[in-house]
C-alpha cells in the first residue's frame, strides 16, 4: 500500500479546494489587531545613585525605625509599589513625605534618590531624628 505523491496531507488538500470551489466566500470577522494599543509610556528611573550611598541610608533608616517596624514596612511597600509600577514618582513623593516627616535626616537622605525636580520637604523647625514622632 503506498501513499499518493505528495503525500496524504497534499492529497486531502486538493480535494478540499475542489469542493469549496463553488462555495461562497467566509463570512467576514472583524480583524483583530493581535497587538495591543500602546499605553502611555511611563518614564521610570532607578531611584538612586549608587549603592553604597543606598546602603548607608538603608542602614540609617533600620538604625532610626529599630524600635517602629511598621515605618519599616511602610518604607519597603511604598519601594515596591513604586517598582511594580502601581505608583509613580510623584506618588512616592507624597507616600515618603508622609511616612518621613519628623525625620529631617532621613528626608535629606532620601532626596538624594529622587530625579531632578522631585524632592522631600523639610521644615525648618526640626531638629534631629525622630523629632515629631515621639
Amino acid at each position: 500500500m503506498g501513499y499518493p505523491p505528495g503525500g496524504l496531507k497534499h492529497g486531502r488538500e486538493e480535494e478540499d479546494e475542489e469542493e469549496h470551489a463553488d462555495a461562497p466566500p467566509p463570512a467576514s470577522r472583524p480583524r483583530i489587531d493581535p497587538t495591543p494599543a500602546a499605553a502611555p509610556a511611563r518614564r521610570v528611573r532607578p531611584l538612586g545613585p549608587g549603592s553604597a550611598e543606598a546602603d548607608r541610608y538603608l542602614n540609617a533608616m533600620q538604625r532610626e525605625f529599630a524600635d517602629k517596624p511598621d515605618k519599616s514596612d511602610e518604607f519597603r511597600a511604598i519601594l515596591l509599589d513604586y517598582h511594580h509600577m502601581s505608583i509613580d514618582v510623584a506618588g512616592v513623593v507624597e507616600r515618603m513625605q508622609a511616612l518621613l516627616n519628623g525625620y529631617p535626616d532621613l528626608i535629606r537622605g532620601f532626596n538624594a534618590f529622587l530625579p531632578r525636580g522631585y524632592a522631600l520637604k523639610v521644615d525648618d523647625d526640626q531638629q534631629g531624628g525622630g523629632a515629631g514622632d515621639a
